[in-house]
């Protein structure tokens, strides 16, 4: 959400027009596949090992001991890190884009309506 303001703001305040529209639908794109991916490996993971914790053998020992658990949650954790990438790509994307935007041309008062993000 202070990405979407900043990115309202950004022409009102620098008096030009917002440098790429589609840097910033790039930008929105690869920050949601980060965040879906980020979420979803986080939510499986921990199903996963509260199952795994949860698990006893026919003696009411835990059937998994720590580092199996680890184990397993291996590649949720690689996605994880894959998802926070995405979403870190997506932020200097962002910052490309509004210091782009510092240095654009400068517009007339009455073209700032069009030069927000909404107006497109």
């Amino acid at each position: 959400m202070i990405i979407a303001a900043l990115y309202h703001m950004a022409p009102r305040v620098f008096k030009r027009e917002l440098y790429s529209k589609s840097l910033m639908a790039t930008q929105f794109w690869i920050q949601t596949l980060g965040i879906v991916l980020y979420f979803t490996s986080m939510w499986i993971a921990g199903i996963t090992q509260g199952m795994m914790w949860r698990a006893h053998d026919e003696f009411g020992n835990l059937a998994y001991s720590f580092i199996d658990t680890v184990d397993v949650l291996h590649p949720y954790y690689a996605l994880r890190g894959l998802g926070g990438l995405f979403y870190l790509i997506g932020f200097f994307i962002f910052a490309y884009n509004i210091y782009k935007t510092m240095s654009a041309r400068p517009v007339e008062e009455a073209e700032l309506q069009n030069a927000s993000p909404m107006g497109a």
